[in-house]
């Protein structure tokens, strides 16, 4: 009999509190205090959480009354009394009752798994109708369909296909996660399965997008994916069909995925709700004061009187989000590709390569990411029809252009108005105010001449930098699991586009951290200065957009983005037919101009350029005050190099310092500038607190337990190789 909130309280009075296992007596104080000793169990339906709990608990109780011999029902375990006697009058029936009851126990099978009760009347009911039907036990056993074998996979894959196309909080995927490996745990799938390879392929894909999300995440599915499981729950749902083939007909005409509309349920708790950070597309200047930073995906409506300005602001708008954002259409179907549009283009200084205009709304969108409607009147679209568009394209921002009345009212259904996130109307000439969800109460003037972020208008740049990545840095941001660091060679020339696609985030990210309005144009992988991935470095070439001011703050000498500002040089290029060739300008002169000591400690004249930049890019995130990111660039460097940074800098960036090393280091500090592996301090950090205490207590000898490892790595009191036999014999160890 199945555990469920209907009858947990009566099993437990069965089975009497005082002979519950030590655990399953803690679960059972925690559910009478949440239910209220069964009162209210609205907890375990509205909390995902408790309801995994306690539904592990109801799972747990029944295995502890099964295996009780004088516990082995309750009340005798009437379900399954009654399938006995179920199966034992199964004779009297005719065939088409025995196929209609098959049928409801695979349904029941599905939704509750093959329990004890299910199990006795299916083999009941298999041997009737092979009896009805003049068959053989033998014949029918080997006839049987494989398939039919993996209800529970098959729950599996239904709840997975449920998350396509929808938006899940991380807790809703780390919930499926832990019921799918509890059940590879506890063996109900295995490896024997039918569909043990795709059960794993689920798993992999959940787990990735769990690890790659913040919070929540739109989580789509490939069409093969969703073709190849949903083929799996089809072949599930025939399995049976030789059994009753009146019923196999019937399905063909009406497949039946069981519930595959159902959209998952995200529950979660307030608190933690209130701490969710949702993706935004990091709007900045004029367009955030006036709009607020929207997410991905966004729709907004423009309407106003004609020569108000309404196509002005939308020109002006798609400009500065093509300028940062991705590629723009403006549809403008109500003035054509004529010199009107082509006016207000110059105008608003917004041409650009990833704005273009049409004058009439194609049939493929996937090129662009925001898609302007001018006018959604000219056009002829209605409310169902803007529905369909963002159904059919996911992900993309549309900016609706109404026509307006008379009245200064637009033209149209209120429905259109209802299904947008901003809503800005134009009600007098050149003044547009904005009411939405992301900022209520916006204002802006259309034809005054202001950049995004002094209210000067600037004329932005394109630049071509260079982007050096430590290959080390750069395998954690590329790796898949499995992968060996030294893989990173082979993956920048197999398999680029990952590559491409990493780094182009990381520097969208600091652009992002930033707050500067700059736009990746470009971005390639050019070479790597060595294969050695503890010291080698691999250069990009990428092409930026913005206005110089903010263009600085990222690129220039020491900079995230390698650019000499003077000669307009990617600073530290080399020749790509020569790369030992160095065609990096000279920074002497400004290091002559330099005279604080703790400046120079990044131009050492030793040093290799590329190791000087590092240095130099460290130095600078200090300076802007980014302590946490400097340290983590640190812990790349070689010792040597981190030895250099200032102590007093160290410090502030997190770094420690102790007395026991500063005859070592000639610095006031010990094992600051070690990395992790060399620092003594981190020795024992992964050692069982048992084995530390009985250290303390001089349980065993340290010295000797050090020596022996030495003897083992063959070398002597130095590090230096001397072999086998000999380190024994030097470290005194037995043989």
């Amino acid at each position: 009999m199945k555990i469920t909130t209907k009858n947990y309280f009566k099993a437990i009075a069965e089975v009497g509190v005082e002979n519950l296992p030590a655990a399953l007596k803690k679960s059972h104080d925690l559910i009478e205090e949440r239910t209220s000793k069964g009162a209210d169990w609205s907890v375990y339906e509205h909390d995902a959480e408790v309801r995994r709990v306690f539904d592990l608990t109801f799972e747990k109780l029944f295995e502890f009354i099964d295996q009780k011999d004088g516990l082995a029902g309750l009340d005798g375990n009437p379900d399954i009394e009654r399938a006995k006697k179920d199966a034992a009058g199964y004779k009297k029936l005719s065939l088409d009752q025995l196929k209609m009851i098959y049928r409801m126990e695979q349904d029941a099978e599905l939704e509750d798994g093959l329990t004890e009760e299910i199990k006795i009347r299916k083999a009941a009911l298999e041997k009737a109708i092979a009896e009805k039907e003049g068959k053989s036990m033998l014949n029918t056993s080997k006839a049987k369909n494989k398939y039919s074998e993996i209800a529970l996979e098959v729950k599996f894959i239904l709840r997975f296909l449920d998350f396509h196309d929808k938006v899940l909080y991380k807790n809703t995927i780390g919930i499926f996660i832990d019921d799918l490996q509890k059940a590879i745990t506890e063996k109900k799938i295995t490896k024997k399965s039918l569909v043990a390879k795709e059960i794993m392929e689920m798993q992999d894909s959940a787990l990735r997008a769990f690890n790659s999300m913040r919070n929540a995440k739109h989580f789509m599915l490939r069409a093969e994916i969703i073709k190849k499981l949903k083929a799996i729950v089809e072949k599930y749902e025939n399995s049976y069909d030789d059994i009753d083939e009146s019923y196999a007909k019937a399905k063909k005409e009406k497949k039946n995925l069981n519930g595959l509309n159902r959209a998952p349920v995200n529950v979660m708790a307030s608190t933690d709700f209130t701490k969710l950070q949702f993706n935004t597309l990091g709007f900045s200047g004029k367009w955030l004061n006036f709009i607020g930073d929207p997410a991905p995906g966004f729709t907004a409506m423009v309407f106003g009187m004609p020569k108000m300005g309404k196509s002005y602001l939308s020109v002006d708008f798609a400009g500065y989000l093509a300028r940062h954002h991705g590629k723009v259409l403006y549809v403008a179907k109500e003035e054509k590709l004529d010199a009107t549009l082509q006016k207000k283009l110059k105008d608003k200084d917004v041409a650009h390569e990833n704005l273009f205009v049409s004058d009439a709304l194609p049939s493929d969108l996937s090129p662009y990411e925001f898609v302007f409607l001018d006018s959604v009147n000219k056009i002829g679209l209605t409310p169902k029809d803007l529905e369909n568009l963002k159904v059919n394209n996911k992900g993309k921002s549309f900016i609706y252009i109404f026509q307006a009345t008379k009245g200064g009212k637009f033209k149209g259904n209120n429905e259109f108005q209802h299904d947008v996130d901003v809503v800005i109307e134009i009600p007098e000439q050149g003044k547009a105010t904005q009411y939405g969800r992301f900022n209520q109460g916006g204002e802006m003037n259309i034809f005054e001449a202001s950049n995004e972020l002094s209210g000067v208008k600037q004329s932005e740049l394109e630049i071509e930098g260079e982007l050096p990545v430590p290959l080390g840095e750069l395998f954690i941001y590329v790796k898949h699991k499995g992968e060996k660091e030294e893989a990173i060679i082979s993956i920048l020339d197999t398999d680029t586009e990952r590559v491409i696609s990493e780094v182009k985030k990381i520097v969208l990210e600091i652009v992002k951290k930033k707050k500067l309005n700059i736009k990746v144009l470009e971005l390639e992988h050019a070479y790597n200065d060595s294969d050695n991935v503890d010291t080698g470095v691999a250069y990009f070439s990428i092409k930026l957009s913005g206005v110089k001011a903010d263009l600085k703050k990222i690129a220039g000498e020491g900079k995230t983005i390698e650019y000499d500002w003077d000669s307009g040089l990617a600073g530290g290029k080399r020749d790509k037919k020569n790369l030992d060739v160095q065609k990096k300008v000279s920074n002497v002169d400004s290091m002559k101009k330099k005279s604080n000591q703790e400046q120079d400690w990044t131009q050492r004249p030793e040093l290799h350029p590329i190791e000087r930049s590092h240095l130099m890019r460290i130095k600078n995130l200090y300076e802007e005050g980014d302590m946490k990111e400097a340290m983590r660039q640190a812990a790349f460097l070689d010792t040597f190099l981190r030895e250099m940074i200032p102590p007093k800098m160290w410090l502030e960036m997190g770094g420690e310092i102790t007395e026991s090393g500063k005859e070592k280091l000639k610095l006031p500090s010990d094992f600051a500038n070690r990395p992790d592996d060399l620092n003594p301090k981190f020795i024992f950090s992964t050692t069982a607190t048992a084995l530390l205490v009985e250290a303390l207590k001089g349980g065993f000898d340290l010295k000797y337990l050090v020596r022996l490892e030495l003897a083992n790595r063959g070398v002597d009191d130095k590090g230096n190789w001397v072999g086998f036999e000999k380190a024994k014999e030097l470290h005194k160890v037995k043989k």
